[in-house]
């Protein structure tokens, strides 16, 4: 489960954007207390970026609330809620990258329980929801589950406490994905020992496995009697390929020969070069997929960093590709080919693919017929060219495109059957009161 948890967020970190889901990283870790009862840690983040932040008198205020239900047999044993309350004194913040983590903790004797969350921002329609299976570590377990971190810090003071490990500091990384353009190493936490099976000498050995060939392996004797322990492990990533690895950690007691195993994932992502950027200006871009988006799925493009809008630009591209057996994406070449056609057909004063006619021809291609004609004689205007476009072998749609200006460049008046554009009130002052409706047909 754990595995499919991480590959989940892995894979579909990017593509919650298109969705109306936040792109909130979840992690689950189990540690032992001293009656051998598992504790289970569930730690969760997102960037503040994907927060709707509403500006207030006391600053810029998100508000990110969390309901949780325990389950067992599908019935409720606990339920509640609470909110975690952002304020930033200026915008600046909001836009950033930068995480917010919190964690709830539930200590449970047995396994059969299910927990049940769902993330809400309220300022916003956006939402996210996670269900585990809660399954406790053995009672005579000396090895509990590994913490992922980016960084720790020395803090012996109350400040945030929860996020403590062994005097320092240790702030989850739930996704496990580390980028070595800011990182070159990651941190492990997990615990060793038990009360009711002291333990003297153990031996420690980390194998790092990348397409089932093991890439490092780490050795080392400790020393461990009775209570628990908590271990930090720095760990070079500096000259580990990109991709998914995987991790086993082994304690070995030689004295009773006793073994406990635990293993993860994490992944070195690749460097932020889109594949897919089609314009110098990441700001053109935006405007080309708002074609084929929905403002909901849009809205947050304004809050990404320049990293989060190249990561977005090639999801876009990557979950429109037509077919994925092939090395191209051949909806890519497509929409390339016709920005190309309405640069030189539709270019006037702008590029011809931010035109009315440039856009129409991009979403859906060549029409199946065009008509072209005058406006009547009786209009209110001095008579100006149109154009008709004609779509159905595909689709049912009908536009008319009038040019205002007589310079060439087409302005959408008139669209039938399709929801995303919309038709001038003013026809007739347009066309002229003789204008042959049945055209449109």
């Amino acid at each position: 489960m754990k595995l499919l948890l991480v590959i989940v967020f892995i894979i579909l970190s990017f593509s919650l954007l298109f969705t109306d889901q936040l792109p909130i990283s979840v992690d689950l870790n189990r540690f032992l207390d001293d009656s051998n009862n598992t504790v289970f840690d569930i730690n969760y983040q997102l960037t503040y970026n994907f927060l709707h932040f509403e500006k207030t008198d006391a600053g810029f205020v998100a508000n990110l609330k969390v309901e949780y239900s325990l389950l067992m047999d599908e019935k409720i044993i606990d339920k509640g809620n609470f909110s975690n309350k952002i304020i930033f004194p200026n915008q600046e913040m909001t836009k950033s990258g930068k995480l917010f983590r919190d964690k709830i903790s539930v200590t449970l004797p047995s396994s059969g329980y299910t927990m049940q969350l769902s993330f809400y921002d309220t300022s916003s329609d956006l939402y996210s929801s996670w269900s585990k299976d809660l399954n406790i570590l053995k009672r005579d377990s000396f090895l509990s589950d590994l913490e992922f971190s980016s960084n720790i810090v020395t803090d012996t003071t109350d400040y945030l406490d929860k996020f403590h490990r062994d005097d320092q500091l240790f702030f989850i990384n739930c996704n496990h994905i580390y980028s070595k353009e800011t990182v070159d190493s990651l941190y492990l936490y997990f615990e060793v020992g038990n009360g009711h099976y002291p333990v003297g000498k153990l031996y420690e050995k980390i194998n790092i496995i990348k397409d089932d060939d093991t890439v490092k392996v780490i050795t080392q004797e400790l020393n461990c009697h009775g209570n628990k322990l908590p271990q930090i492990r720095k760990i070079d990533i500096s000259n580990l390929e990109e991709g998914y690895h995987k991790i086993n950690l082994e304690i070995i007691d030689p004295v009773s020969n006793a073994v406990n195993k635990t293993e993860d994932y994490f992944s070195i992502k690749k460097e932020s070069v889109s594949n897919y950027r089609l314009f110098v200006e990441l700001e053109d871009e935006i405007i080309l997929m708002k074609y084929f988006l929905s403002s909901a799925k849009t809205k947050i493009w304004k809050n990404l960093t320049d990293d989060g809008k190249l990561q977005f630009i090639d999801r876009f591209w990557e979950i429109n590709d037509s077919d994925v057996s092939t090395k191209r994406n051949e909806f890519y070449e497509l929409i390339r080919e016709r920005i190309k056609y309405c640069n030189n057909h539709y270019s006037h004063f702008g590029k011809g693919w931010k035109t009315d006619q440039g856009r129409i021809y991009i979403k859906y291609g060549e029409p199946d017929d065009i008509l072209y004609d005058y406006t009547d004689l009786s209009t209110k205007y001095a008579q100006k060219k149109y154009e008709i476009w004609k779509f159905r072998t595909h689709y049912n749609y009908t536009y008319l495109f009038l040019d205002f200006q007589t310079n060439g460049n087409y302005k959408l008046i008139y669209s039938d059957n399709d929801p995303n554009e919309s038709s001038s009130t003013d026809l007739e002052k347009y066309l002229g009161e003789n204008f042959d409706m049945g055209l449109l047909n």
